[in-house]
This record gives C-alpha cells, sequence and structure tokens, in this order.
C-alpha cells in the first residue's frame, strides 16, 4: 500500500498532473462549481486537501500515534474518520448525477479505500505512521500544486477597510458603533 502512494506521488511530484490542468483550466466533466464556475472548486481543492494533510489531520494523527492511551486500531478509526468523507468528496463518481470525480480527483478514493482495506495487515503504531507518513507527503504534494495555480490574484480586489472606511460603515449603518473600539478597534493602518 506505501508502495502503490508513493508511486503516485511520484507521478504527482514535479510536472503539473492532469487533474491539476483540468482544475487549472475549469475542465470539471462532473458538473461540480457554483453557478457554473470554478472558483469554488479551486477553493476546495486548496482547502479539503490542506485539512487532510499538514493543516488538520497530518497533526492530529501524529498526536494520536504518540498518545499512549490510543492504541493501534483506536488511531485507523481516527485517521479514517477525518479523511474518508472528504476523499470520496473529491474523487467519487455517481452516475447519473456525477458521471466524473467530483473534484478531478479519482485516486483519492481509491487510496483511502485502499489504506482502510490495509488496515487488517497493520499490527503497530509504527507501521501505521510509516503508512501515513507516505500518504501525507502525498497529500501535501495535492495541496501544493492547487495552492500554486488558485488564482490568488482574485485578492486584489477584496481589499481591507481602512479606520476611516470602517468608520463611514458605522456612520452609514452597515456596522454598529462597538467595531470601532474593544477588541474590534483596528490598531493597523
Amino acid at each position: 500500500m506505501k508502495a502503490k502512494i508513493e508511486r503516485d506521488l511520484d507521478r504527482i511530484m514535479w510536472e503539473e498532473p492532469l487533474e491539476v490542468k483540468m482544475s487549472r483550466l475549469g475542465v470539471f466533466p462532473s458538473g461540480s462549481g457554483t453557478h457554473e464556475g470554478n472558483l469554488s472548486n479551486l477553493l476546495y481543492q486548496v482547502a479539503d486537501t490542506q485539512a487532510m494533510s499538514w493543516w488538520t489531520v497530518e497533526p492530529a494523527m501524529l498526536q494520536a500515534l504518540d498518545d499512549p492511551d490510543l492504541d493501534v486500531e483506536a488511531c485507523k478509526k481516527f485517521w479514517a474518520y477525518t479523511t474518508v468523507h472528504m476523499a470520496h468528496l473529491m474523487g467519487d463518481v455517481d452516475p447519473p448525477r456525477c458521471p466524473a470525480p467530483w473534484m478531478n480527483l479519482p485516486t483519492l478514493s481509491e487510496l483511502c479505500d485502499d489504506i482502510v482495506d490495509s488496515f487488517p495487515s497493520i499490527k503497530t503504531k509504527e507501521e501505521l505512521a510509516s503508512l501515513l507518513w507516505s500518504w501525507f507527503a502525498y497529500m501535501n504534494r495535492w495541496n501544493r500544486w492547487f495552492f500554486l495555480v488558485f488564482p490568488w490574484e482574485l485578492g486584489d480586489n477584496l481589499k481591507r477597510k481602512t479606520k476611516e472606511e470602517v468608520a463611514a460603515l458605522v456612520e452609514s449603518g452597515e456596522l454598529p458603533a462597538e467595531v470601532l473600539s474593544g477588541i474590534w478597534a483596528q490598531t493597523g493602518k
């Protein structure tokens, strides 16, 4: 199982994978996307691969694996509870409603299911940690690809409000006066 994950990691390591290229170009054969757009898809690809890797699941699993009160079976369940649903959301096909992988990532569903299927052969936390090291390296790579192709330049039009603009929003009734003092008071420029 570890070798299978690492083979696909090799495939996606240096050259933009087809799944990323399709997403970057707005090609989602599943039909996913809010109002026929693909920005929401790209956002979910960044956020969910981040959650399944370095931001949420990986640090939680490292703590669980290091916790003497949790045995290997509990750690297996914990990983499945935090990962399987997201991997399936990103990679499942459900014809006729969803004729292709929802977020262009069919290998996530496949590898995730294969990991769960391999659990009976994993007897120690060390074996599980070794397998999940490969999984997290794989997920971290997907996250880096989607982070790279996300259209961050769209944020150029979403500027933080100045103190003067906030005061004008209070004056117009858009915001309550309490945002001008206490914990809400702006201290930046």
